[in-house]
């Protein structure tokens, strides 16, 4: 008998971040309070959030999954499981066997698969076979050259379960610099990537339902200012509409067999083209901006899984022909702080935006959470105290 999504228990295994408060708003902007089970002990941000519905914690991200399992695998009617990390994500995938059948949760059909391709080689490799262009890469020990690629050169970690991957990445435009760049290497693998001068970089959001049955891509961001890690802070989305590039995703999520939310990320050359980078078999931190926009995914995962489809005619864009998203105190620090934008332009664009990730005025509780901590914060760095 088909239930209604009301009658479902809806889980995240999450952190106290916005990847979560996004996710919670999502669901909590359809009538549904979700469940949260984190590993922080002394959480602030998503405590405050009015769609909150209860809040468990554990000791650990092994013990996550295993503590959903427990306390809610035998619902009456299945849950739905959500996640906000890779590591969640993993864990959830070391749990699948004990998942199946007991929840609806993102997964690529076998225990082990996600944790396989969380490896950025086995991603390039199922792109490469769809069609989508791929960054020459070389895979070498940390102290190692490049046998084939031409400088200036790329360097990454070879998967994202490192907490400290992105410390990983630098330029390097000849041999003496990457040989130096290993000196502050905290990984033996390294990835050596063609460098691309970056025009933007475009994460797009999609949906897959059955392992890649029917997928769609959604919207994506284009960046007008970058923070130093990569991502955009400043962005407007637009609706996804590259019927050629949705094809090749398609066949690549469904070469996976994966059912659930995604992020594909591309970087675009000078010149136009786009270049596969990773996929995130997630929701990221501007979920919710997407479902402001008009796509409010995580209630469209759960829909679709009832449904047996897509639901497209749940879809409302906007139609504001440049939508804004900013991530507003990190623009604030990147921007004005270190000089790059005037105090002035930056309150235009503020208050011109459309969405923002903290700043929410139907659920300001994170916001001033988050202000208060950071004022705290800066105010013990002053006096020499230890922040929280």
């Amino acid at each position: 008998m088909r239930t209604s999504i009301k009658e479902h228990k809806f889980i995240i295994i999450g952190s106290d971040h916005t990847n979560t408060l996004g996710q919670i708003r999502c669901l909590g902007e359809q009538g549904i309070r979700p469940i949260v089970v984190i590993t922080e002990q002394h959480p602030y941000l998503i405590t405050k959030s009015k769609y909150l519905g209860e809040l468990h914690q554990v000791g650990s991200i092994a013990e996550a999954p295993r503590y959903v399992a427990e306390r809610w695998g035998d619902e009456p009617v299945m849950p739905f499981l959500y996640t906000d990390r890779d590591d969640f994500m993993c864990a959830i995938d070391d749990c699948y066997d004990m998942l199946l059948g007991r929840f609806h949760f993102w997964n690529a059909g076998q225990k082990g698969r996600i944790r396989k391709l969380i490896n950025k080689e086995e991603q390039m490799a199922v792109a490469k076979d769809c069609g989508l262009n791929v960054i020459p890469t070389e895979r070498v020990r940390r102290g190692e050259l490049p046998k084939a690629l031409p400088y200036p050169i790329f360097t990454k970690a070879t998967n994202s379960l490192n907490p400290y991957w992105k410390a990983n990445a630098f330029v390097c435009h000849n041999e003496q610099e990457l040989l130096e760049a290993y000196k502050h290497m905290g990984i033996d693998d390294v990835l050596l990537q063609k460098y691309i001068q970056r025009k933007d970089e475009a994460p797009i959001q999609g949906l897959s339902i059955d392992g890649g049955r029917e997928v769609k891509l959604f919207a994506r961001k284009t960046s007008h200012r970058f923070s130093p890690t990569g991502f955009g802070v400043y962005s407007s989305i637009e609706r996804f509409d590259d019927a050629d590039m949705e094809r090749k995703v398609a066949a690549m999520v469904k070469a996976i067999g994966f059912t659930g939310i995604f992020e594909i990320e591309f970087i675009q050359d000078v010149s136009g083209v786009m270049y596969f980078l990773e996929i995130n078999f997630r929701c990221t931190m501007s979920i919710h901006a997407y479902a402001e926009y008009g796509v409010n995914i995580p209630y469209l995962f759960a829909k679709a899984t009832l449904d047996g489809h897509i639901p497209l005619e749940e879809i409302q864009y906007s139609s504001k022909p440049d939508y804004r998203m900013m991530i507003e105190l990190e623009d604030l620090k990147e921007s004005v702080v270190h000089g790059k934008t005037s105090l002035w332009k930056w309150l235009g664009d503020f208050r011109h935006a459309d969405s923002y990730l903290i700043i929410d005025k139907h659920d300001m509780g994170p916001f001033w959470a988050l202000l208060r901590r950071k004022i705290a914060n800066a105010v013990r760095a002053a006096v020499g105290m230890r922040k929280q």
